[in-house]
């Protein structure tokens, strides 16, 4: 959604063994040690004291406490925004059971850049589509064309919905795993795929894709 703790040019699996009641306490568990986590001695050292003093003067607290703040209010809009698209549906997202929901995002180095993200839900075997823009009057509206064939990321859009609605998250690992493996790659979009299913063993897994996965396809 809006800040994702994610390597441009990696692939990372987040997943959560806990056992929250709702899909919004799952993933605030999930990150929450992002920001709970002390800083190392060595991250302590790569801020100047000069540096983390500043930031004391303008906000009451260090660097490393800022930045642990920024990652827990990123979570936290996040949320808010995954439960804004569900309610583009008539759904509230903490009342579903099991879904899947894969969000486009641009990557690179685009002048200005492109903020808009393109979502596709599948839940209770139904899907439907959405795009959040957020420099528009409504940010978040359904739409009808996220698998249209004139899409430029047609193929990469194909491949991950036809896993997901089948609920193959081996799959869609096993792809994440080969991209890992590629050098040199430079994605123009990011797939973010959050799976959620409160009666599995681990109920969350949010997995990161990018556009050349249709290179590993053809392979």
């Amino acid at each position: 959604m809006t800040t994702k703790f994610t390597l441009i040019l990696g692939t990372i699996l987040f997943s959560s063994s806990l056992t929250a009641q709702t899909f919004s306490e799952d993933y605030f568990e999930l990150f929450k040690k992002s920001w709970e986590k002390e800083p190392t001695e060595e991250m302590k050292a790569q801020v100047p004291p000069s540096v983390d003093s500043m930031y004391r003067q303008s906000t009451g607290k260090g660097f490393w406490e800022m930045q642990a703040e920024q990652q827990k209010q990123s979570t936290l809009i996040n949320i808010e925004n995954y439960k804004s698209a569900f309610k583009l549906n008539e759904l509230d997202i903490d009342s579903v059971d099991k879904f899947v929901i894969i969000e486009e995002s641009a990557r690179g180095g685009n002048w200005p850049p492109d903020l808009t993200r393109k979502g596709f839900v599948i839940v209770d075997g139904q899907t439907f589509s959405y795009k959040f823009n957020p420099e528009a009057e409504v940010n978040y509206k359904l739409t009808t064309d996220f698998l249209a064939k004139e899409n430029t990321f047609y193929e990469c859009r194909l491949i991950i919905a036809d896993l997901a609605k089948d609920y193959d998250i081996e799959g869609i690992t096993t792809l994440a795993k080969k991209e890992m493996e590629l050098e040199g790659m430079q994605p123009k979009v990011e797939y973010e795929i959050v799976v959620y299913d409160q009666t599995a063993e681990k109920p969350l897994r949010i997995i990161y894709l990018h556009d050349f996965i249709t290179e590993i396809e053809k392979k």
